[in-house]
């Protein structure tokens, strides 16, 4: 088990859901946000990602610039441009392990920021690690899907960055930073 305390860098979580926290059907998005993509990069660049293997299936392909971690129960999955591993240990230990070594041949473009990426799984296991959550709020009327665990709301600061009203082929959505309220232990 990992302790929170004993974590080299911090651990992020990065989501898009619904206002019924929908993040998906199991196999895709259900929207396409072109700037949410865009600022998913620019925060996520230079930072390793944990995945469970559906997100990895999703995207195909590996996200350059970042470690992709594809967590699974598999020992005989095969996924070109990613690190494949079994436990939650396992992928924080993979993603400490790629930060050390990136910064030492180039510091600049690397962040000590361990994202979670995806899905469900992945968030419930890691969500508790997080201190911090980079959201985006999607207006979209879908009630069944994927769903992102439910937050107790006094645990999080929650702060509105941006807001885009709806186009004709993107729908209303927001993006918040999310960071945990300090509890004090007596």
């Amino acid at each position: 088990m990992i302790i929170k305390k004993n974590l080299k860098n911090p651990i992020f979580c990065i989501v898009a859901m619904n206002e019924n926290r929908v993040i998906g059907d199991g196999k895709n998005l259900l929207w396409y946000l072109p700037g949410d993509l865009k600022r998913l990069k620019k925060i996520t660049m230079g930072s390793p990602l944990i995945m469970g293997r559906k997100t990895w299936d999703s995207i195909g392909k590996p996200l350059p610039g970042r470690a992709n971690i594809v967590l699974t129960n598999s020992i005989s999955l095969k996924a070109d441009g990613a690190i494949v591993v079994n436990t939650f240990e396992d992928a924080i230990n993979k993603a400490d392990e790629w930060i050390g070594l990136n910064l030492e041949i180039n510091p600049d473009p690397i962040q000590k920021k361990i994202f979670l990426f995806g899905g469900a799984e992945i968030y419930k296991i890691g969500l508790e690690y997080c201190d911090n959550i980079e959201m985006t709020k999607v207006k979209f009327n879908f009630k069944n899907g994927v769903k992102f665990p439910k937050l107790n709301e006094r645990d999080w600061q929650k702060t509105k960055l941006e807001h885009h009203l709806a186009t004709d082929n993107v729908p209303e959505h927001s993006y918040w930073h999310y960071k945990r309220v300090a509890k004090i232990i007596k």
